[in-house]
């Protein structure tokens, strides 16, 4: 324990826990280990869909190459809808467009961190296909860089399928989009999502990184806080960029949109990046700019971090937006921040209130723990919203909202169905805490 004790305090151990969270998390090299392991193992007698694939056999040399490969030069620009008179980037969150029933249910797939190729993304598209929702979402993350192969490799069949909705698919910007300045991203991933009228024909394409689905009831927001998370090469693996959001995405919730006047319906936001975060550094730029249109809570759901978490209502000091959280960023790689505690100093305290540590399995020789993949659904019928978070075996946790006068969000219920004590609840916290 001694020796232990010293080696924390000693500058070898403090240089290496460094580089572990801000060069190797920002590259998303933490996994690499691990990695390496499942392919040995997945590669024994398995179908390529059903391995983890060379994706997890990846040197961190090789991945540093194509990071320098694709990352120097200028960004894509950021489209909007302006130059479409038939598409404004709002569309009806309804089964069926033709026979408007906001009391018919609609069901959306959030999956974050998804776009990896390997065997966990693979199992996690089975599992929405057999869920038949009407509109899947990714929230970004196509690794390792996001250039045009990978698009292709790891979100469009080349190795693994995004699954689609019945209406329709959307995938949000992230900064590993952006490593490759958002090429494959905002080029050749977009035009192959398609937003459908209900019916099996096509209305339009994905043609920006940001959208609306809008019923009587609800307000769904995809907002783009990959485009401005890339900063100086290298320097930004370091220093966080703020992830701002784009002017012209602000522009549209103020015109198109009309946030700032909507008074009704119930918010729920969709981002890449995390508002706050109990493990890890937040985001809150983002916050403050929907924080000058918008003045009550709202639901918002992340990616980003690895794990599956839930947040009281909080607000930060700069982001002055009230939000309850909720990671779901666990979609498609093996899952090795399980043992990663909550930070506990009092700045870092902001609402959480479940977390899962659960370990699915261990791999290799050195017996690895790795936990589980999931998403969450959303199941819209008028002005009642139950979300479900589910793993690759079942339901863990079920909760329920209701949209208020003035369009505020009423939680109804939560209930946690996995009885384990490894799917945790916060010290000092209780499950409705999430909803109150």
């Amino acid at each position: 324990m001694e020796t232990e004790t010293k080696l924390r305090n000693s500058e070898q151990y403090v240089a290496k826990s460094w580089i572990r969270k801000h060069w190797k998390r920002s590259m998303g090299l933490a996994h690499g280990k691990t990695q390496k392991e499942l392919f040995r193992e997945a590669a024994k007698g398995k179908t390529i869909l059903n391995r983890a694939i060379d994706f997890l056999d990846i040197r961190v040399f090789k991945w540093i190459y194509h990071y320098l490969k694709s990352r120097f030069g200028s960004k894509c620009e950021f489209p909007d809808y302006t130059p479409f008179k038939d598409d404004n980037g709002i569309y009806a969150l309804l089964a069926t467009p033709s026979k408007p029933d906001a009391a018919e249910p609609v069901r959306i797939s959030l999956v974050g961190d998804w776009a990896t190729g390997t065997r966990e993304a693979h199992g996690i598209a089975e599992f929405v296909k057999k869920d038949s929702v009407h509109f899947t979402i990714h929230l970004g993350d196509i690794y390792y860089v996001g250039t045009k192969f990978e698009v292709k490799d790891n979100m469009l069949g080349g190795k693994v399928q995004w699954p689609l909705g019945s209406r329709g698919s959307f995938a949000l910007n992230a900064n590993h989009e952006m490593y490759a300045r958002g090429k494959g991203y905002f080029k050749y991933l977009l035009s192959s999502l398609d937003i459908r009228n209900g019916n099996g024909g096509m209305l339009h394409k994905q043609r920006a990184s940001f959208f609306c689905l809008k019923n009587e009831h609800w307000l769904v927001i995809g907002l783009d806080t990959g485009y401005h998370s890339i900063g100086i090469p290298i320097l930004e693996l370091i220093i966080n960029p703020n992830a701002r959001l784009h002017s012209k995405l602000m522009e549209w919730l103020c015109k198109d949109v009309l946030l700032q006047d909507d008074k009704q319906r119930g918010v729920i936001l969709l981002s890449h990046h995390q508002y706050y975060s109990q493990f890890e550094s937040g985001y809150d730029k983002p916050a403050s700019q929907i924080a000058q249109l918008l003045n009550r809570p709202v639901l918002w759901f992340w990616g980003h971090e690895h794990r599956y978490a839930i947040y009281g209502r909080y607000t930060t000091k700069r982001g002055r937006l009230q939000a309850y959280g909720r990671c779901v960023g666990h979609g498609g790689l093996p899952i090795e921040d399980i043992e990663d505690k909550p930070k506990s100093c009092r700045k870092c305290k902001v609402g959480l209130v479940l977390y899962d540590r659960r370990e699915r399995t261990r791999v290799g020789k050195s017996q690895t723990p790795v936990g589980y993949n999931g998403y969450a659904n959303l199941i819209f019928e008028g002005k009642r919203l139950t979300v479900e978070y589910k793993d690759t075996k079942q339901t863990l946790v079920k909760e329920k909202w209701e949209v208020g006068d003035g369009g505020v969000l009423k939680g109804i219920s939560i209930e946690q169905l996995v009885d384990d004590d490894d799917l945790v609840i916060h010290e000092g916290s209780r499950l409705e805490d999430a909803i109150t």
